[in-house]
């Protein structure tokens, strides 16, 4: 895989690296369902709606692109590689668009990816802010040189408060931009992660943010 490639299979699962206490999330809450590039989670309460030409994945392709992130972020650490395995038995990808189908022939490939990971066995994490501390901890342990180019924020989707995490990572004189929205509600982080390389991208992007609506 080459390192472009590699970046938007870590765009999947790198807000789900830091707890080991296994739980099979997915036997509490849904997957959700996509109509007309509409997805929907009931469980959540959560609507997003997609560009009707981006590639949706399955959940088993969206497994085997986890496997593969962590196994390329964790590198020879063992350590590392252990926690993101944990972490995969009580995370659950609700969905990841990508512009093109993966695979293409692309140097780098725009998406947006949800991710709910259970904490509510862990007191510490109140709110957004708690989980992207930890998140940006993770990033900085395995093998990529991520640079954050300011703290962790505060930010609005839907109407609802959520903590911002930027990050960048420059690869063969790219720079590759990654934004981490996390809330803390019942009892999960509920996270939505974009990866773009353009203005361009983050514009088209930023128009399925703002589609973000809880009920």
């Amino acid at each position: 895989m080459n390192r472009f490639r590699s970046m938007y299979v870590f765009s999947i699962m790198v807000t789900t690296l830091f707890l080991s206490c296994a739980q099979n999330s997915a036997d509490e809450i849904d997957f959700g369902t996509v109509q007309d590039s509409v997805y929907r989670n009931e469980y959540f309460g959560l609507t997003v709606t997609m560009p009707a030409d981006w590639s949706l994945q399955d959940q088993e392709t969206l497994k085997a692109l986890s496997e593969t992130g962590g196994r390329v972020l964790a590198g020879d650490d063992k350590n590392l590689a252990a926690t993101i395995k944990a972490s995969e038995l009580k995370s659950v990808h609700l969905f990841a668009a990508f512009k093109h189908p993966v695979g293409s022939p692309v140097l780098f490939n725009p998406s947006i990816v949800c991710v709910a990971e259970r904490v509510a066995h862990l007191p510490g994490i109140d709110e957004g802010a708690d989980y992207l501390y930890h998140t940006r901890r993770l990033l900085q342990a395995g093998q990529m040189e991520y640079v954050f180019p300011s703290e962790i924020s505060e930010a609005s989707l839907g109407g609802v408060g959520f903590g911002l995490l930027s990050s960048e990572l420059s690869m063969a004189g790219t720079t590759i931009r990654q934004d981490f929205y996390s809330r803390v509600t019942k009892g999960y982080a509920l996270s939505i992660i974009v990866s773009y390389t353009t203005d361009e991208e983050y514009s088209t992007l930023r128009n399925v943010l703002d589609s973000v609506s809880f009920d």
